[in-house]
């Protein structure tokens, strides 16, 4: 698939596209390939500097597709499909291009995945807060800090870094974490936008209705990954990575770009050669959960 264009679709920028033709025929869009077309724009490479901005794959009319959370009307995005629709790459992709473009002075990020070894590839990166978080309780010990930083930040009228909270299968956290979870989450998606807060939520239900009215409200945002039950047009998608983006009532169909495992070699020495390692601050995440460690 050709990429070469010295333009891109933003989400919520410009006027803005249609649906692609429902049964147009998905491409593998490797994430290597995309980052490096991307980077010979020098308007785009700029662009994907700034805070919030993210690479979401190619729409089937060949033009880059990137999405920018710091926009008023994305900040939160849910990602809904069933297994191996593409949910998880599709996080891998967003997240990985956030680590490479952006300075952690910018943008920070805190993963929850019951599967780690999907996001171990981002440890490296000055961007990531915490270890990844694979059990409710860990997961609740983050979502305590960002309910506090939530706090501090609507106190002291803050808002950076953006902090984008990434939480894979999230509605089995949303069940096995309880109500505690529910809330803190639910708080953190009715305050976190004007504060720099941001949440990427995946989750295997074929509708955003199945998750909790007064969270649900707060995703402006869906990419929607094939799902069999559903009745939206992602029964017509071919899955493994073939989505819909749906916000403001259009519609984009568009391929997700692929970060695959042998990439990692190179995406790690990119982040050496674009990023320079800050040394750690007492006072950020990594110190609250060594202190809950130490209690313990």
């Amino acid at each position: 698939m050709p990429f070469s264009t010295n333009s891109a679709r933003f989400l919520q920028q410009g006027p803005r596209p249609q649906l692609s033709p429902a049964h147009a025929q998905s491409r593998t869009v490797k994430f290597l390939t995309l980052a490096q077309e991307l980077n010979s724009d020098m308007q785009l490479q700029q662009a994907l500097r700034i805070a919030g901005t993210a690479m979401l794959g190619v729409a089937t009319d060949g033009v880059p597709l990137i999405i920018r959370l710091a926009s008023p009307d994305v900040t939160h995005v849910l990602i809904s499909g069933a297994k191996a629709s593409g949910k998880t790459q599709l996080l891998r992709t967003v997240l990985g291009s956030l680590a490479l473009y952006q300075k952690p002075r910018e943008l920070q990020f805190l993963v929850l995945a019951e599967n780690a070894s999907a996001y171990e590839f981002l440890t490296a990166s000055p961007c990531m807060l915490g270890e990844i978080a694979t059990t409710p309780e860990h997961a609740l010990q983050h979502l305590r800090w960002l309910e506090t930083e939530l706090e501090r930040r609507e106190n002291e009228l803050v808002t950076r870094p953006r902090l984008v909270v990434a939480i894979d299968e999230g509605s089995e956290f949303l069940t096995n974490g309880g109500r505690e979870f529910q809330v803190h989450l639910t708080r953190l998606a009715q305050r976190g936008r004007g504060v720099g807060i941001s949440l990427l939520v995946c989750t295997n239900k074929a509708q955003a209705s199945d998750l909790p009215a007064e969270l649900r409200a707060n995703f402006p945002v869906r990419l929607i990954g094939k799902h069999s039950s559903a009745n939206d047009g992602a029964d017509k998608l071919t899955g493994r990575g073939d989505f819909i983006l749906a916000a403001g009532g259009e519609r984009v169909r568009f391929q997700a770009a692929y970060l695959a495992p042998q990439d990692a070699t190179w995406f790690h020495a990119q982040l050496c050669e674009w990023r320079v390692r800050p040394q750690p601050r007492e006072s950020g995440l990594h110190s609250f959960v060594r202190r809950l460690q130490r209690v313990k």
